[in-house]
């Protein structure tokens, strides 16, 4: 691990930690060299995850493309990309859990609604209206009994 003061390598690791979410790990280097302190997060490299569209054919999981499809529904939320931070990295966990190489959309789509439900209502109901075909109103209390 790079330094970011003084670029070099010669780093150690004095405290770690799991995150929040369970999804990251914190840690605390210190430079060998020039002796500061900082922080870095690892993550795991969910790129081998597949996502199965609606035309069949899979793509690599991207947690940009999760992030900008929240983004949306957190309108009036303070510190919004906190927020969204961290509703993504509890999806991502539950993706974890799912223990599966490739997911679909929809089985997306229910993990992001039944944690926005539990996180922030009115983010819940923007995400429903905006990534579910709603044709009527039957079809969204249909919806909202669903969750």
């Amino acid at each position: 691990m790079k330094c970011p003061f003084c670029r070099q390598t010669n780093t150690e690791v004095y405290n770690t930690r799991g995150t929040k979410f369970g999804t990251q790990t914190w840690r605390r280097r210190r430079c060998l060299d020039c002796g500061q302190a900082f922080t870095t997060y690892e993550a795991p490299d969910l790129r081998f995850l597949k996502v199965a569209k609606s035309t069949g054919k899979p793509r690599s999981y991207s947690r940009a493309k999760l992030f900008s499809g929240l983004y949306a529904a957190f309108l009036d939320v303070p510190h919004k990309d906190e927020t969204i931070d961290a509703v993504t990295d509890t999806i991502e966990s539950k993706l974890l859990d799912l223990r599966q190489s490739q997911v679909s959309t929809q089985q997306i789509a229910v993990i992001v609604l039944s944690t926005l439900k539990h996180f922030n209502t009115a983010a819940f109901l923007r995400y429903l209206t905006t990534h579910t075909d709603l044709a009527s109103p039957g079809q969204l209390a249909r919806e909202l009994k669903r969750y």
